[in-house]
């Protein structure tokens, strides 16, 4: 049985799937397994992909209609076989030391899942030059699972709440699932595994590569209207976490606080969005007092819990420029 399994959800991303795979192929941790979901792709992917299957039995290829990333990362878990999960996104890269480091980490430290830090990269990265990869392993620190889902939800300290640059216990992960259709359903399953954990190890070794790019999926269904879907997962996240602690509850309000936000920032006011924007205006009145005082909040976030004061129209004014 592999000690770890590496689940790459793909979708149509022909031009970044071999860089990708490469750098997968390059690690220097070698006993995992690769599980490449074909999520309905309509362009050349699958057949890049299979190449890899064909030529490396640590690689497998799996297709399924499309369904999102969430259903193609859930076919994952079904199937693995490792220890550890990790996740990669098909656009994405990682160092060669990726796998290797975090693996070293988490088990030095005796914790459940491993974190490391990440760095952005444009669409003209080649993986094979690794000149943006980070390899030295940086001081190695542990922290509670009730401290690591906190960082997760004030969203700018590690762990965050990104699937993508941690290694996971795979028991974690037993009877869990990725919410089907959702475009932010990292914050809605990772908060929680964070809590699930004895404790979370944390490098900050950029070892993970973020390819930003204009036409990924994300970006798409933001076009498409879908985030709205933020507001009732951050809902729900306050929901389960207020009652845990104190901590955790400061720290899920501040996250409610800030996709309401996103809302106000993001959707017009128009009849299709009323009922969003109605309940985002409602949060950021009942819970913006005592977020400005809570000092972990993020400055901007504090700026815009400020001009909320003002008068509606002026509010949205200065959120549509991006001060939020």
């Amino acid at each position: 049985m592999p000690a770890v399994s590496v689940i790459i959800p793909m979708y149509n991303t022909e031009a970044f799937i071999k860089d990708c795979l490469d750098s997968v192929v390059a690690q220097t941790f070698t006993d995992f397994e690769a599980i490449i979901i074909n999520d309905g792709s309509t362009d050349d992917c699958a057949r890049i992909a299979a190449s890899y299957a064909s030529s490396d039995s640590r690689f497998r290829l799996i297709g399924q209609p499309n369904k999102g990333p969430s259903e193609a990362r859930n076919t994952g878990l079904k199937i693995a076989r490792g220890e550890y999960i990790a996740f990669i996104d098909s656009d994405d890269c990682v160092a060669p030391t990726f796998l290797e480091t975090l693996v070293s980490i988490i088990q030095e430290q005796q914790a459940d899942i491993a974190c490391c830090s990440f760095q952005n990269i444009d669409e003209s990265y080649k993986a094979e030059s690794e000149k943006n990869a980070d390899n030295k392993v940086a001081k190695v620190a542990s922290i509670s699972a009730e401290q690591a889902s906190v960082n997760a939800l004030y969203q700018d300290r590690l762990p965050d709440y990104s699937t993508w640059n941690k290694l996971f216990k795979t028991s974690l992960w037993k009877g869990k699932l990725f919410p089907t259709g959702s475009i932010y359903e990292d914050l809605a399953v990772i908060p929680d595994i964070l809590l699930e954990a004895n404790k979370v190890a944390i490098t900050k070794s950029k070892l993970y590569l973020y390819r930003k790019r204009s036409g990924s999926e994300l970006a798409t269904q933001i076009e498409n209207k879908k985030i709205v879907q933020i507001l009732s997962i951050a809902e729900d996240v306050f929901e389960k976490m207020k009652s845990v602690s104190k901590p955790l509850y400061k720290a899920a309000r501040s996250m409610l606080v800030s996709a309401s936000f996103s809302i106000l920032m993001r959707t017009e006011d128009t009849e299709e969005f009323a009922e969003f924007r109605k309940k985002a205006f409602a949060n950021i009145r009942k819970y913006r007092f005592a977020t400005f005082f809570d000092l972990k909040v993020r400055m901007r976030n504090r700026m815009a819990i400020l001009l909320s004061y003002l008068p509606r129209f002026l509010f949205i004014k200065f959120l549509k420029k991006g001060i939020s």
